[in-house]
């Protein structure tokens, strides 16, 4: 790790440090607890990082421990920001929230199986081959619910509070910008200049979403709504909202059956 890379490190620890204090001290840490916790495990992780030598085997397994529980809570979040996105059309939260638990699950199963039945290959760590797989599947599944929400909030004119918007906006570029880096960074294995201007993008990419979280983030944001989403089309967003609150209503009275 060069020290512009350290420095980098650095800052966005402070940063996230600065932020977990924000969402305590405005008192919104149990409402977004999985974001908290996101952040917190992020921020002992980089703590613990900066202690092990790179590259060693050491690093190696507290890379793969750290990245496994970081998607782990990732998906939580997901969990989170659907409820959070619906909070207003609360059968629809629901099934968001159901039908992200189930997808996960099941992109979690996915590097078994290939091991399974990828018998004939030999190269390499079996344990290696499984956990990039499982990385890449999992990346690839949060970033596209992502994409998924972000264009349901962009269509349908929701209103949210301010402070949903700000936390859900800053975790969608978060994740989003990871998982290119990371699928980037598996493409330029071995240039390491390239690898070197990913990382940079990544990084100033991260210290703008924990600036705009640590600006954004307000004890007043949870009393303020916003309407998002149709901007361009006040009537057409009013048959849409109606569109949604019948197909909600439809969920529920399913449900109740």
């Amino acid at each position: 790790m060069n020290p512009w890379e350290k420095a980098a490190l650095c800052l966005t620890i402070g940063l996230t440090a600065a932020v977990l204090v924000k969402l305590w001290t405005i008192g919104v840490a149990r409402s977004y607890k999985a974001l908290f916790s996101y952040l917190t495990f992020d921020f002992l992780a980089s703590i613990v990082g900066l202690y092990i030598p790179y590259p060693s085997k050491a690093y190696a397994q507290f890379y793969f421990f750290a990245q496994t529980a970081k998607m782990a809570i990732a998906a939580f979040v997901l969990v989170e920001i659907y409820s959070l996105a619906l909070e207003h059309h609360q059968a629809l939260a629901r099934f968001g929230r159901g039908t992200v638990s189930y997808v996960l699950a099941a992109a979690a199963l996915i590097p078994g199986i290939g091991l399974i039945l990828d018998k004939a290959e030999n190269n390499g760590s079996p344990y290696l081959r499984a956990f990039l797989l499982f990385e890449q599947t999992m990346d690839a599944t949060i970033a596209l619910f992502l994409i998924f929400i972000s264009i349901f909030m962009a269509w349908f004119p929701v209103r949210l509070r301010r402070n949903v918007v700000v936390y859900i906006t800053g975790f969608v570029v978060w994740a989003l910008t990871r998982s290119v880096a990371v699928h980037l960074n598996k493409h330029f294995i071995g240039n390491f200049p390239a690898s070197n201007v990913v990382n940079s993008i990544h990084i100033c990419i991260t210290v703008g979403c924990l600036l705009f979280w640590l600006t954004g983030l307000r004890r007043a944001g949870e009393m303020r709504t916003a309407v998002v989403g149709h901007l361009w089309n006040r009537a057409e967003g009013e048959r849409l909202a109606e569109r949604l609150d019948a197909i909600n209503d439809s969920l529920e009275r399913l449900r109740r059956k």
